[in-house]
């Protein structure tokens, strides 16, 4: 087992006190949740932070031979291919360009199995840990842990190997959470963990498509302008091969990821009524693009369009003088000072898509796809809420944010493999899988992707031959939002409201929640408790 898997990611460190006098130097892109409790709950808390945005960071924009746009996505992020995609299609837009079906159909294969990627990724090696125990796996039965799984090679012998390799791993990494926070049987924790090593597996796999597909650390094929890249063969062989490197990991995708999560609704049941939000957001790509607003059972919730004329951004609310200096994190008594190595980093704006704070990502897409009536996701859905106990009212939630994960992967795979069935006679029937476009001489292109984070969009401006203005809308910035000038707060902010907190030094009610909403940069959680006068600093 390599050092990848959750408990590394998870490393938390406990709270710390901290005063005024203690400075935290921020080298790069960071956000800070500060949380102040009252009596032992949420009272209220301030989502901040601060950012570059610059997309030569991320982007190397340059121009081609024909003098037109190029985005190269950098190889130190998860997120940059899809920020060249948006960027991609915002030049597309600009030029209106009409893409050959068979570059459409590439373009979702590789979307999806990126979001796969992630996604097991997130829950596997990330924050497994936020659920699963690793000195309760170590202490589990190997004989009852093969009881209950359903892979055919799992057995006894199986879980004692897991058992031997997470106890050399739990020798170097302390627990990020107290062992009181966790639930259920050690077996389950053991199968968990089991199956974090056979993720890496899958993750394998799906890397073996994906290069297929002309994508990898040197670039994306599918992700070029007005098309594909002339050099990417999919003939009848390559397709074959595709299909063959995603059979070796659809068992796992579609029905051990959704078995898993299952198993931890029905352990953690009171984490489906936690962590609600008050509307989803979702652009074309997953669907028809959504604004969804939760009522109290399925007949009233609302189910609009989503519109990208109707997003604006509030870079400087006009909040009260407290919610001004918390913030902008201004130092006091029972505060650390926040430093950032260098002053090109904007703090955080406030996105709303009309009045509505939205929630953006794979929950807000699963319910987009419910609602909508995409049976791939109904049917996953419907058998992971039955498995685990729970009515589709609780995917509002941060429990139905876990599940979210694994039912996009189910759907998403089989969607694929539909893709890949209409590719091979579309591959075959066109006889350029790129379109001839001229830039007009100024303009302003929209962009629109759904990454696994969620909804990202750019925003490029041309005049005269180059680009003079590129801004984007990433889904960290929806989902960790401050307050608006109306004092509406943004969905992180509102998912904590009124959460209890049994160890403020340990806030595992925090971190989960905020774990599933994903931020894209280090977060540092800092909470306040009124009652004892102390204030704690968190790594999440």
């Amino acid at each position: 087992m390599t050092d990848s898997i959750a408990v590394q990611k998870a490393r938390s460190t406990f709270g710390s006190d901290v005063s005024a006098q203690e400075i935290v130097s921020c080298s790069g892109n960071a956000f800070v949740t500060h949380v102040r409790l009252e009596g032992g709950r949420v009272n209220k808390v301030w989502s901040t932070g601060r950012m570059v945005r610059n997309m030569n960071v991320l982007l190397r924009g340059e121009l081609d031979g024909q003098g037109r746009p190029r985005f190269v996505n950098q190889p130190h992020c998860l997120c940059n291919d899809g920020h060249a995609l948006a960027a991609i299609r915002a030049v597309e837009d600009l030029a209106g360009v009409v893409l050959p079906h068979s570059a459409v159909l590439v373009r979702r294969i590789v979307q999806s199995l990126r979001c796969i990627q992630e996604h097991l990724l997130h829950f596997y090696q990330f924050h497994l840990s936020d659920w699963a125990s690793l000195a309760a796996a170590l202490a589990a039965d190997a004989v009852e842990t093969a009881r209950l799984s359903t892979m055919p090679d799992e057995d006894a012998d199986h879980f004692r190997m897991v058992r031997e390799r997470l106890a050399s791993l739990a020798k170097a990494h302390p627990a990020p959470m107290p062992e009181a926070a966790y639930r259920g049987a050690g077996e389950l924790h053991l199968l968990l963990y089991g199956h974090a090593l056979r993720a890496i597996r899958a993750g394998a796999s799906l890397q073996t498509a994906l290069g297929l597909l002309g994508c990898g650390p040197k670039g994306f094929s599918a992700y070029r302008l007005g098309g594909l890249s002339s050099d990417l063969d999919l003939d009848v062989p390559v397709i074959g091969r595709l299909r063959a490197a995603l059979a070796e990991c659809r068992d796992f995708v579609s029905s051990v990821f959704p078995g898993d999560v299952a198993h931890i609704a029905r352990v953690y049941g009171p984490w489906a009524e936690k962590g609600r939000g008050h509307a989803f957001l979702t652009w074309d790509g997953a669907g028809p693009g959504s604004l969804i607003v939760p009522g109290a059972d399925e007949a009233s919730w609302r189910v609009l369009p989503s519109e990208g004329g109707a997003v604006r951004e509030e870079s400087e609310p006009d909040w009260c003088n407290e919610d001004r200096s918390c913030y902008r994190l201004s130092s006091d008594w029972n505060r650390p000072s926040f430093r950032w190595e260098r002053d090109d980093f904007f703090w955080l704006s406030a996105p709303r898509h009309g009045r509505d704070a939205c929630e953006v990502g794979p929950l807000a897409r699963v319910l987009g796809g419910w609602l909508h009536g995409r049976d791939e996701v109904r049917q996953t859905m419907t058998a992971v809420l039955d498995d685990g106990g729970l009515s589709l009212e609780a995917m509002n939630s941060t429990m139905g944010r876990v599940l979210s994960r694994a039912i996009e992967c189910a759907a998403g795979m089989r969607s694929v493999f539909g893709w890949l069935e209409e590719l091979e006679g579309v591959w075959q029937a066109e006889d350029r899988h790129d379109a001839d476009f001229v830039l007009p001489a100024s303009g302003t292109g929209v962009g629109r992707v759904e990454v696994p984070r969620g909804s990202l969009a750019h925003t490029v401006c041309w005049d005269h031959g180059r680009i003079v203005n590129h801004e984007y809308l990433i889904p960290s910035l929806w989902n960790f939002s401050p307050r608006d000038s109306r004092g509406a707060p943004g969905p992180l902010e509102s998912a904590l409201a009124g959460a209890f907190v049994a160890d403020p030094d340990s806030p595992v009610e925090i971190l989960r929640t905020l774990h599933q909403l994903d931020p894209c940069n280090t977060c540092h959680v800092m909470v306040e408790d009124r009652d004892t006068g102390r204030t704690s600093l968190i790594t999440a």
